[in-house]
């Protein structure tokens, strides 16, 4: 696991439904752009998230792009690249990757997921089962996780926020 790090992870922004459209909706859009500030400026309860320094994505996909748009205003905002090297179904080796590199210690990484993934990437990286219930809503854009380990790699904290970011967001629980 990562040491002395945080991973918080995001569901892509809104998409319209409509299986033709790979992009964000502008709800979506909007959300991304919210991003830039949001994330630069975060606190979770009465603790202050370091802005990211690390983005990574589901790879593009014929019927997706919404991950990596998702995170590209904020990563553009910071000057820093999104890694979206890894297929959303590959979510194993996204937990492979996270728990193993260097890279990911000592910092904030940002990670953007699809919905239907999500669940099986926060307990591959060590968070219980009740976090998500095992679900993560398809109507739900508004959830943060946030996952601290310790300098030893361990898992020390896992818990699921609203992000009331937007005009919609609400308080919701999975399951």
């Amino acid at each position: 696991m990562p040491k002395s790090a945080t991973l918080l992870v995001i569901r892509h922004a809104e998409k319209s439904g409509d299986p033709d459209d790979a992009g964000l909706t502008p709800a979506g859009q909007a959300r991304s752009h919210a991003y830039v500030a949001y994330f630069q400026t975060l606190r979770l309860g009465s603790q202050a998230i370091d802005a990211p320094t690390r983005f990574v994505a589901a790879a593009d996909a014929p019927d997706s792009r919404r991950s990596r748009l998702t995170l590209e205003p904020l990563a553009a905002a910071l000057g820093l690249e999104v890694d979206a090297s890894v297929s959303d179904e590959h979510t194993g080796r996204l937990v492979k990757q996270l728990r193993g590199d260097a890279r990911y210690d000592e910092c904030t990484t940002l990670v953007c997921w699809t919905h239907k993934h999500l669940p099986a990437l926060v307990e591959g990286l060590g968070a219980p089962e009740s976090l998500l219930h095992g679900t993560w809503p398809e109507d739900i854009f508004g959830w943060l996780v946030q996952l601290e380990y310790d300098d030893g790699g361990a898992l020390s904290r896992a818990t699921r926020h609203d992000q009331q970011l937007m005009f919609g967001d609400c308080r919701a629980s999975a399951g």
